[in-house]
Order: C-alpha cells, then sequence, then structure tokens
C-alpha cells in the first residue's frame, strides 16, 4: 500500500514522539467520519466494519450523540465525584433500566471497571472467610492490562515479561462444565467470583454455551460465589439485547462495561446487585475522572438511543444478514473459512490462513476490518450501519476471500 506525502510524514512523528507498543500501524490516519462511513487523511472513505474496537457504537457524527456533547461543553465537564452529579445519576438509572435494577460505579475504561469488580469481589469473599479470595477466570479470556485485569486474563503472552501476577486467579477450560465443577469442588470456601466473558473477543469471538454459563449461575448460587459478567465489548446492544447476559436467561451478580457505552468518549463501569454496595464503604474505591459530567452525558445519549426497540431491531436485522452472507461464502471458500459465528454485530469469520494481511488488503479497498487471535477476521461495525452499507462492505470482502491464497 503506497503511502501519501501527507501519511509519510505523519507516519514519522509518530515514530520520533510515540510509545511504539501497538507494533507497526496500518497505513492511514482517520481524520473524520460521517455515519458508517470514516475518511482518512487525503481524504479516501472507507465503509468502517470495526468502529474502533465496538466503541463507536453509534458511528460517527450522530446528531443525538453530538446535541448531548456540544450541550455538555457549553455547561461543565468535569466537577468531582466529591459532589452530586445528574448526568452520572441519569446515566446510571438508565443502566438498571436496561440491565437490571441495582446501583452503578462509574470509571474510565474497561480495565478500570475489571479492576473494580476484582477488588469488590475480594472485599465480598473475605469478608466471609479469609481464605475466600480467589477468582476463577477462563481460558483464552481478555479482562484488560492493567495488573489485577491482566491477571484474570487466562493468556500467558498477556503475563509475560512483567514478573510475578496478582496471586489468587484459578484458570479453567472455557465451556468446560466439568473442569469448572472440580475446581470449585478443590477450592471449596475459597473462591469468591467466577469472571467470564459470554462471547470471548480477543479470545477469537468464541461463544460461550448456554449450559456452560447456565451451570455456572447455579454452581455459584450455591456457593455463595459472585458471578461477574464482563460485558466490555458485548455490552450496550452490541449481540442485538442491551446486555449479552439477556440471551441466557441469568441475572449476574455484577456486569463490567466500558467500550461502546461513551460512544467514543471513555468511560466504564460495573453495575451490581443493590447488596453489594456495602462492601465499597467510603474511601475503599474511587476515581478521580470516572463518571464525570462529560462522560456520562455522552452515556444517556448512546443508551437512549440504542436501547429504542427500532436500534435493537436494526442491530439483529444486520447481524443476521451479515452472518448469511458470509456463510454463503464459507460454502463458496470451503478451503479458506473454517467457520463463521457471533451473535448480533459481534461477528468473526475463522480463517485457515493468517488474517492480517487480508486485513490490510481490505483497507486498500477501502473496509475496515480486524483480525484477531491470528486467523479469526472480526466484524464489528457500528450498530447503527444500514443494510445498504452492509451489503456494500461484504461485496469488498467477498473480492478479498475470492483472491486469497489458501
Amino acid at each position: 500500500m503506497k503511502e501519501s506525502k501527507k501519511l509519510q510524514a505523519l507516519m514519522q512523528l509518530d515514530k520520533q514522539y510515540l510509545f511504539q507498543n501497538y507494533g507497526t500501524r496500518l497505513p492511514v490516519c482517520f481524520t473524520h467520519g460521517n455515519g458508517c462511513i470514516l475518511f482518512d487523511q487525503d481524504g479516501q472513505r472507507y465503509i468502517d466494519f470495526f468502529a474502533g474496537i465496538a466503541v463507536n457504537s453509534l458511528g460517527y457524527n450522530h446528531p443525538a450523540l453530538n446535541k448531548a456533547l456540544h450541550g455538555q461543553v457549553n455547561k461543565i465537564l468535569h466537577s468531582s465525584n466529591w459532589y452530586f452529579n445528574k448526568e452520572q445519576i441519569e446515566a446510571a438509572r438508565l443502566i438498571s433500566k436496561t440491565a437490571f435494577p441495582g446501583k452503578t460505579l462509574f470509571t474510565n475504561s474497561g480495565t478500570e471497571a475489571s479492576e473494580a469488580a476484582i477488588k469488590l469481589a475480594r472485599k465480598f469473599g473475605l469478608s466471609q472467610s479469609p481464605k475466600k479470595y480467589h477468582i476463577i477466570s477462563f481460558t483464552n479470556s481478555f479482562h484488560g492490562r492493567t495488573f489485577g485485569a491482566m491477571s484474570a486474563t487466562a493468556q500467558e503472552k498477556i503475563h509475560s515479561g512483567f514478573g510475578p501476577i496478582v496471586p489468587g486467579f484459578i484458570y479453567v477450560p472455557f465451556n468446560d462444565i466439568t473442569a469448572f465443577k472440580k475446581t470449585v469442588r478443590k477450592y471449596k470456601g475459597k473462591i469468591c467470583a467466577v469472571i467470564t466473558e459470554l462471547v470471548q473477543g480477543e479470545g477469537g469471538i468464541k461463544i460461550a454455551d448456554s449450559a456452560f454459563i447456565k451451570t455456572i449461575d447455579t454452581v455459584t448460587k450455591e456457593n455463595s460465589i459472585l458471578l461477574i459478567i464482563d460485558e466490555v465489548q458485548t455490552g450496550i446492544a452490541r449481540t442485538g439485547k442491551m446486555f449479552a447476559f439477556q440471551h441466557y436467561d441469568i441475572t449476574p451478580d455484577v456486569i463490567t462495561m466500558a467500550k461502546g457505552l461513551g460512544g467514543g468518549v471513555p468511560i466504564g463501569a460495573i453495575h451490581t446487585k443493590d447488596f453489594l454496595v456495602d462492601y465499597f464503604p467510603k474511601g475503599t474505591h474511587g476515581t478521580t475522572f470516572g463518571g464525570n459530567h462529560l462522560a456520562t452525558a455522552a452515556a444517556k445519549a448512546v443508551l437512549e438511543t440504542l436501547s429504542k426497540e427500532t436500534a435493537l431491531h436494526n442491530i439483529r436485522k444486520t447481524g443476521e444478514l451479515i452472518i448469511k452472507e458470509l456463510s454463503l461464502m464459507k460454502s463458496k471458500y470451503p478451503k479458506l473459512i473454517v467457520d463463521v459465528r457471533g451473535i448480533g454485530l459481534h461477528i468473526g469469520v475463522e480463517l485457515s490462513i493468517p488474517g492480517q494481511p487480508l486485513v490490510l488488503e481490505a483497507l486498500q479497498k477501502g473496509l475496515v476490518i480486524n483480525c484477531t487471535a491470528e486467523k479469526v477476521i472480526r466484524i464489528m461495525p457500528p450498530l447503527t450501519i444500514s443494510t445498504k452499507l452492509v451489503k456494500e462492505g461484504l461485496l469488498i470482502l467477498d473480492s478479498i476471500f475470492a483472491g486469497a491464497t489458501v
């Protein structure tokens, strides 16, 4: 992909002034967007099938989000969590309405939400027994990159090079009921929580079995263990319901959320059942910026927009269309496409070859996609995407699959 002079200048400055911890960035600098279309430094147009890792839930220039942000900028951005905050209360009320009745604590990101959930679970467990501080998580999970969240993440490559991780995490094979029950028996009275995703995003869009989650729900209730569902990527309507746990007919004790919550404005949160509020008394946890006026004004606008049935219907409809068309492509290219899976607009295409070259080719052709777990093309467009744009993007993807060398 030949870079323009504008892009070459940006690439040079990036290397001069920024950490290179993200590796070689993809050769584009997005400057603005409209709806589900992005434009780069040279004015080139791209269909967005990635939404900035499921963050830009309303796409770009959405009138409701713009109105909320502009209005808030003209009033107040930040005060402090020492004072009452109307926008924070309104956003929390909408989370209670769309998830389950309970209490919300706002953070700045998903990994901070994981940290809060881990601390809360330990306070809960240690109030019962000094040995009850272990937390079960599952292989190929991803819960964040701060120390506690990184330790909860059951992937050696995430831990590597950082020395001892936080003790007390037990890793169990994902979707393995027998191994899960055996672990709970082995650590009886020592486990304070189980944390799991329902669709493992970084792990390759792997979906939790219904029986597996039902078993976890039952066993945690029987043993006074908290069930924490990581909704950082799946929450805020990504799967066609406001939260992924609602597909499983369970009500967890704690959910974490972030990515799509602010529509691009950094924000995260934990939301819990009411009884857990007692385990975070004054001075035990907090954040300076978490849930400030600007971030929660954004969250309120996003929640109001996406909780409407018309919005949820569009997510389900376009998600079903993408999975249907990708399944037809799987029949056309059986040596290339191993599997197509997903819920709502959280979709993965597992390939028989590494996916990153296809991501680069898609970018050249005006389509933004992502590859995770080396061979899984991840499709997570803005939740407002139209059927027309989905079809246009899928035509590009089809042409890339057709030319792939297996």
